[in-house]
């Protein structure tokens, strides 16, 4: 899925930090700067980042525009998101802009800060945008508190770094859910990230300016991020898994641990255990008009603009995620108990990135593939994590799929 690559790409510089132990000393910065970083997946290149930092009395104007460049299949993916922060000299940020173009399409949003907290988006009063915070650890080389992450509607946690060798430092944000994604970060002379490995496989490097400007073949997303299936193909049911999983309880799915790994069986009639919810009338034929309603309005494009939980009402184009939160949005206004699964569906020898809902039917919960029209949906569904349709759940859910490591028929 597009959105997990551009919020990994768009944290490998600006990982929200807290230092213990001081890797060295840094000095004091109040030049102005501009660092240029290429954006790695799978061995292959998919876009460009560029860091303008310049200072003046009034305090530092910090820009970070990303230029991500891919493949979605057949379909080619132009994304640029742009980060603008204004601080003060203290390095306290009063307003936060942020813009996203894609698909001829621009989003923006902006908060601002004052005495009594920030106004425009629900963020913790002392909280930092995690792309102010690496200038904070180059000035005081330590870190610790509250962040949000503006490329995610402003959703915020709770940062922290710890220093495991000279010049290189572990960063670790978390949600309120727990962890949500870890980046190993080598500084650079200057106390600036000089190349940044995040747990999704997303690497940023620093590079000069005319590297910056060098063109690069987009390569495919969906294969780059896909995990291949081993063995002898024997049936679509049957897989085990490889990694540190703890699969949740889902219909269409039941998972044991095995010597191998994770047994995984799958099945549109497999009930899973989640919590009953209040019974009532059968309202399985609902749930499948709600589906019927958004395949009819949304036309499946992986170059569409990403959708967020506040715009899906309105998309009319998009991928899994936009099918399954626009599904959500007209459950939940019914009545109907829903959440989101972040997960792989299984596309021949390989699983993809995939995302789907689960509904209450008043019987029994049911897997809702909104993208493919099947409810009960399963079968070739692997769920991985469960949330809210929100920003938040959507990006603790994305860290779910950072732990499959190997797949094979069983």
């Amino acid at each position: 899925m597009r959105a997990l690559v551009v919020i990994l790409a768009t944290a490998c510089a600006a990982q929200p930090v807290a230092v213990r132990d001081v890797v060295r000393d840094a000095p004091e910065v109040h030049a102005d700067q501009t660092r240029y970083y290429s954006i790695w997946l799978g061995g292959a290149r998919v876009g460009t980042a560029t860091e303008r930092e310049t200072w003046s009395t009034r305090g530092v104007a910090l820009v970070r525009t990303e230029e991500m460049r891919f493949l979605r299949g057949e379909t080619e993916v132009a994304l640029v998101t742009t980060i603008a922060i204004d601080a003060d000299p203290a390095l306290v940020a009063e307003r936060v802009r942020w813009s996203e173009a894609a698909g001829g399409v621009t989003r923006t949003a902006e908060v601002h800060r004052d005495d009594r907290g920030w106004h425009g988006a629900a963020i913790a009063t002392d909280a930092v945008p995690a792309e102010l915070v690496p200038l904070l650890v180059r000035r005081d080389g330590h870190f610790t508190g509250d962040v949000f992450l503006p490329a995610r509607n402003f959703v915020g946690g709770h940062g922290r770094i710890d220093a495991v060798a000279p010049d290189r430092l572990v960063a670790r944000l978390e949600l309120a859910g727990g962890p949500l994604a870890e980046a190993t970060i080598d500084r650079a002379p200057d106390g600036m990230p000089a190349r940044v490995v995040d747990g999704e496989g997303v690497i940023a490097l620093r590079i000069t300016a005319a590297q910056a400007r060098s063109v690069f073949v987009a390569t495919d997303l969906v294969a780059a991020t896909a995990v291949p299936i081993s063995g002898a193909h024997r049936t679509h049911h049957h897989l085990v898994l490889e990694g540190d999983l703890v699969l949740p309880a889902l219909p269409g799915q039941r998972a044991s641990v095995s010597t191998a790994g994770v047994a995984v069986e799958l099945g549109a009639q497999l009930p899973g255990a989640m919590p009953a919810a209040d019974p009532g009338r059968d309202r399985t034929g609902e749930i499948r008009s709600l589906v019927a309603s958004v395949r009819a309005r949304i036309t499946p494009d992986l170059g569409a603009t990403p959708t967020s939980s506040h715009d899906a009402d309105a998309a009319t184009a998009g991928d899994c995620t936009t099918f399954a939160l626009a599904y959500a949005a007209l459950a939940s206004r019914r009545g109907i108990p829903t959440r989101v699964v972040t997960g792989l569906r299984v596309d021949g020898d390989r699983l993809v990135r995939h995302r789907w809902a689960v509904s209450w039917t008043g019987r029994a919960w049911i897997a809702v593939d909104a993208a493919f029209g099947a409810a009960p949906a399963g079968g070739d569904l692997i769920g991985l994590a469960i949330h809210d349709a929100d920003d938040a759940g959507l990006v603790a859910g994305e860290a779910a799929l950072t732990q499959v490591r190997a797949a094979m028929w069983n």
